[in-house]
């Protein structure tokens, strides 16, 4: 009976120290977050209008730390679970593989407005179409960074891929992800 007790307090207590790692700045910027169950791209509508949650989002990474980040893909909303997962895909923060695994394990079934139109799946398939799609960034990246000619376009266009996460992330980064993903995946079918 006493263990129960132990348990409970441990338990409670560590999660206690998983949001006071969480700092109060960053705790601040996340706060508009904390309650949607949704995420977006970063331009919706008909319009392509920016998006208030994603840039939002844009903030609390720019200052979050990845055990910050890492906490909120864990414990999070639906949408600071997305982002955080897709950020530190981003930072080649291994425990990505561990957010994957943990919701292929455990399916969470969120919706997603990409531009115009509504998608409902589950979490680990917007997390992998991220992965999938890194490449294309990536190679127009390394396009623009060859060509020695940078006028103020080529500028823009490598300025919104380094905003976007980008900047250090290589094919080979990728390509390793992929087979990591597709041993999950397999492990799970």
């Amino acid at each position: 009976m006493g263990y129960k007790y132990f348990y409970g307090f441990l338990l409670a207590f560590s999660f206690a120290g998983y949001n006071a790692q969480v700092s109060d700045a960053v705790k601040k910027l996340a706060q508009p977050l904390d309650t949607i169950s949704y995420a977006e791209s970063s331009h919706i509508g008909v319009g392509g209008e920016e998006s208030k949650i994603y840039n939002q989002f844009k903030k609390v990474a720019k200052i979050a730390s990845n055990d910050e980040l890492y906490y909120f893909a864990m414990n999070g909303s639906n949408a600071l679970k997305l982002y955080s997962g897709k950020e530190l895909f981003k930072r080649k923060d291994k425990r990505f593989l561990d957010i994957y695994t943990l919701y292929s394990r455990n399916p969470l079934k969120m919706e997603y407005i990409l531009g115009c139109t509504i998608d409902s799946k589950n979490i680990t398939k917007f997390l992998k179409d991220e992965v999938y799609a890194a490449p294309q960034y990536i190679s127009l990246r390394d396009g623009l960074l060859k060509n020695n000619k940078q006028d103020e376009i080529r500028k823009i266009q490598l300025k919104q891929i380094k905003e976007m996460g980008y900047g250090k992330l290589t094919e080979g980064d990728v390509r390793t992800v992929k087979k990591d993903l597709e041993k999950i995946d397999q492990k799970q079918n």
